[in-house]
C-alpha cells in the first residue's frame, strides 16, 4: 500500500519541483538590460519583472529572498502600468554594462514625483545598497541628484551585471518608464531638455504678460480670462515636467502630489470661462452657456470631493473631463462659426488641437493604449503654446472685427446725425416763423391769428414725431415713418408760405388761384392721422380713420386746415375712448365726419362755439383758444359749404362738414 502511494505521489512531487525550479530559473535568468557608453535601454518588455503588494507590507529583504523569486512576473509591455492602483509595486531587473565602459550610471525615471520610491542595487558578491528612498513627505532636497525628474545614480564596473529592485507607489497613474543612461549621455539629455522646456515656458509667459498688460490698458475682461487660462496652463506644464516642484514649491511635497488636481481643474475651468467670454455665449448661445457653467461648477465640486474621495480616482476623472471640456469648447466654437466665422475661426483651430492632446491622454489613462509619456507631454507642450498663440490671435482678430463694426456704426451714426441736423434746422426755421407769427398775432387781423392757430397743434405733433425719430423709434409698433414727417413738413411749410410770407401780406404777390385738380382725400386723411397719432397716443386715445379714394375739388391746403382743426378739437376734448374720422355719402352729398367719445356739449352750445374766441372751456372746463371751429366755419363759407353737429346726450360729438354738394 505504501509503495503504491509512493509511486503515485512521486511524479506529482517531481512535477511541482520542476515547475518551481523552472520559475526560479526564469526569474533569475530574465534578459539583462545591456548598456554602454552610447547605447541606452528604455524598453521593459522581456527585461523587467514585477510584483504587486496590495497590502503595502513587504520589505526589500522579503522580496529579494530566493524563495520569493517565483512570485515575480515579466512585464508584458514597454512600460510599467498597472492603472490607478494604491498597491506598492516592486520591479526587478538586471543591468549589464558592456566592457570598456564608464563606471557611473544614471537610472532616469520619466516622473517628476513619486509618492513612495525605494531603489536597491545588489552588486555581485557585495551586500545590497539602498540608492534612493522617498516618502510622501520628502522635499525636493531629499533627492541625491537635483533634476526635475527623478534620477538615481549608481556605480557599476565595466562588464559587470548587477540586480536592481524598485519599489514605488503613485498618487495617480502607476505608469512608470525609465532608462539606464551613462553619466555623459544624461548630462547632454538634461541640457537639451532644460533648454526645450524653458523655451516653451518663455513663449507662454510672454503671451501671458502681453495679455495681462492689455487687460491693464483696456480693462477688457477677456484679457484677464486669457491670462488666467495661460497661467494655469504654464503651471500645469511646469508641474508635469517637475520644474514647479524644484523651483516654486520645493518644500511642499504633499501639495506637489495634489497639485495636478488643482492645476488641472483650474485649467479646465479657466478654459470654460474664456470660451464663455470670447463666444459671448450668454448673449448668443444660452444653452451652451449653461453647459460651460456646469463644467466650471463640476470642476469645483470635483476638487471639493477630494475631502472624501480617493485622489487617484479624481485624477483619472480629470483626464476624462479634460477631453469633454476641450470637445465642448470646440463644438461651441463651431456653432458660433455658423454666424460669426471671422470672429471665432482662430478659436476653433486652437481648441481642435487641444482635443487631439486630450484624446492622447485619455487613450492612455482610460483605454490602456501604449503611448510613451514623452509623446503625451510633448503633445501638451506643443498644444499649449499653439493654443496660447492662436487664442491670442483670436482675441486680436476679434477686436479688429469689432473696430471695423464700430467704424461702420460710427459712419451710420454720423449719417444719422447729419440727417437729424438737417431736420433740426428745418424745425428751427419753422419754429422761428412760428415765433414770428406769435409776435405778429397781437397786431394782425384774423388771417394771421387763424394761421397761428393752425400751426400750433400740427407743429406740436411734428415735434413729437421728430423726437421719436431721433430716439430711434423707426421700427416696430408705433414706428415713425420719415415720409410722414416729410408730409407734415410740406403741409406746414405750404401754410407758412401762403399765409405768413411777407410778400403775400404786402400785396406784392397776386392771390393764388385755388382752382386745381381734385384732391385725393385718402392721402389727406392718412396725413392727418399720422400727424396727430403721437398726441392721441400720449392721452391713451385710439385714433382711427376710414380709408377713402374720394376726389374733392377743393384746395389741398384748405382741406388740410379743415380736417386738422376738427381732429385736433376732437382729441383735445376727449379724455378716454377714441376719435374716428372719415367720409360718408348722405343724400347725394359727400360729408367729412369726425366722431369722438369726449365730454360733448349741451344742445344749445354748438352755435356758440362757432363764434370767434368762444372756447369750449367756457362751457365744460376743457382748455382751448376758441378759434378751431370758427376757422373751419370761415373756410366752409369761403367755398359755400356747410357744417353741422350731432350732440349725443350721453357724451361724445359728431361734427359733419360738407365737402361736395349733391350733383345737379
Amino acid at each position: 500500500m505504501t509503495r503504491t502511494l509512493f509511486s503515485i505521489l512521486l511524479p506529482v512531487y517531481l512535477f511541482l519541483a520542476f515547475c518551481l525550479a523552472s520559475g526560479g530559473v526564469m526569474a533569475q535568468h530574465s534578459k539583462p538590460i545591456v548598456v554602454s557608453q552610447t547605447a541606452t535601454h528604455t524598453g521593459m518588455r522581456g527585461h523587467v519583472d514585477y510584483y504587486l503588494d496590495p497590502e503595502q507590507t513587504l520589505t526589500f529583504e522579503q522580496v529579494s529572498e530566493a524563495g520569493f523569486a517565483h512570485n515575480f512576473k515579466p512585464i508584458p509591455t514597454k512600460t510599467a502600468d498597472f492603472g490607478y492602483t494604491s498597491a506598492s509595486i516592486w520591479l526587478r531587473f538586471n543591468v549589464q554594462s558592456a566592457p570598456q565602459t564608464a563606471n557611473t550610471w544614471r537610472l532616469h525615471f520619466r516622473e517628476n514625483f513619486l509618492k513612495v520610491l525605494e531603489v536597491y542595487q545588489i552588486p555581485r558578491s557585495n551586500p545590497a545598497k539602498l540608492l534612493e528612498q522617498h516618502s510622501p513627505a520628502s522635499p525636493f532636497s531629499a533627492r541625491t541628484i537635483r533634476y526635475p525628474e527623478v534620477v538615481v545614480g549608481f556605480q557599476m564596473p565595466a562588464g559587470q551585471t548587477d540586480q536592481f529592485f524598485i519599489k514605488y507607489q503613485s498618487g495617480g497613474s502607476s505608469q512608470l518608464s525609465f532608462a539606464v543612461r551613462s553619466e555623459q549621455e544624461f548630462t547632454d539629455l538634461a541640457a537639451r531638455k532644460t533648454a526645450k522646456n524653458f523655451i516653451y515656458y518663455g513663449m507662454l509667459l510672454l503671451l501671458i504678460l502681453i495679455s495681462f498688460a492689455a487687460f491693464i490698458a483696456t480693462r477688457h475682461s477677456i484679457f484677464a480670462a486669457y491670462s488666467a487660462y495661460g497661467g494655469f496652463g504654464l503651471l500645469f506644464i511646469m508641474h508635469g515636467d517637475g520644474n514647479a516642484f524644484q523651483y516654486i514649491w520645493p518644500n511642499l511635497p504633499l501639495f506637489n502630489g495634489y497639485a495636478s488636481i488643482l492645476l488641472g481643474s483650474g485649467l479646465i475651468a479657466c478654459g470654460a470661462n474664456f470660451a464663455r467670454l470670447f463666444l459671448s455665449t450668454r448673449k448668443y448661445h444660452p444653452v451652451i452657456d449653461k453647459l460651460l457653467l456646469a463644467l466650471i461648477f463640476g470642476e469645483l465640486a470635483l476638487v471639493g470631493s477630494t475631502v472624501v474621495v480617493d485622489t487617484q480616482l479624481v485624477k483619472k476623472l480629470l483626464v476624462l473631463l479634460a477631453l469633454i471640456g476641450t470637445v465642448l469648447f470646440t463644438v461651441s466654437g463651431l456653432i458660433a462659426a455658423r454666424t460669426r466665422f471671422k470672429e471665432v475661426r482662430f478659436f476653433v483651430i486652437a481648441w481642435s488641437g487641444a482635443v487631439i492632446s486630450s484624446a492622447i491622454m485619455t487613450s492612455r489613462h482610460w483605454f490602456g493604449i501604449e503611448i510613451p509619456e514623452e509623446v503625451q507631454f510633448d503633445s501638451m507642450r506643443i498644444v499649449f503654446v499653439l493654443d496660447a498663440a492662436l487664442m491670442g490671435a483670436a482675441i486680436l482678430d476679434r477686436f479688429n472685427q469689432m473696430r471695423h463694426a464700430q467704424a461702420q456704426a460710427l459712419q451710420s451714426s454720423l449719417n444719422e446725425a447729419q440727417r437729424n441736423l438737417a431736420i433740426s434746422g428745418r424745425l428751427r426755421a419753422l419754429e422761428n416763423k412760428y415765433a414770428l407769427a406769435v409776435k405778429l398775432a397781437d397786431h394782425t387781423e384774423k388771417r394771421l391769428t387763424d394761421t397761428v392757430h393752425d400751426l400750433r397743434q400740427p407743429l406740436h405733433a411734428l415735434r413729437l414725431n421728430i423726437q421719436r425719430l431721433m430716439d430711434g423709434q423707426v421700427a416696430g409698433d408705433g414706428a415713425v415713418n420719415p415720409d410722414q414727417i416729410e408730409e407734415t413738413f410740406g403741409y406746414l411749410e405750404t401754410l407758412v408760405s401762403n399765409e405768413l410770407d411777407p410778400a403775400s401780406q404786402s400785396g406784392n404777390t397776386p392771390v393764388k388761384d385755388h382752382s386745381q385738380a381734385p384732391v385725393n382725400m385718402g392721402e389727406i386723411l392718412q396725413s392727418v392721422r399720422d400727424m396727430f397719432q403721437a398726441d392721441a397716443s400720449a392721452k391713451g386715445l385710439d385714433l382711427r380713420f376710414v380709408r377713402s379714394r374720394e376726389l374733392v375739388p377743393l384746395p389741398a391746403l384748405d382741406l388740410m386746415r379743415i380736417v386738422t382743426n376738427l381732429v385736433s378739437n376732437a382729441i383735445k376734448y376727449t379724455e378716454k375712448g377714441g376719435v374716428l374720422f372719415g367720409l360718408r355719402h348722405r343724400n347725394g352729398a359727400l360729408w367729412l365726419e369726425v366722431h369722438d367719445t369726449g365730454i360733448g356739449l349741451p344742445p344749445d352750445a354748438f352755435h356758440k362755439v362757432l363764434m370767434r374766441a368762444v372756447r369750449g372751456d367756457d362751457l365744460n372746463g376743457a382748455e382751448g383758444h376758441g378759434l378751431g371751429l370758427s376757422i373751419v366755419q370761415g373756410l366752409l363759407q369761403k367755398h359755400e359749404l356747410q357744417l353741422d353737429a350731432n350732440i349725443r346726450p350721453s357724451g361724445g360729438t359728431c361734427i359733419r362738414v360738407m365737402l361736395r354738394r349733391p350733383a345737379g
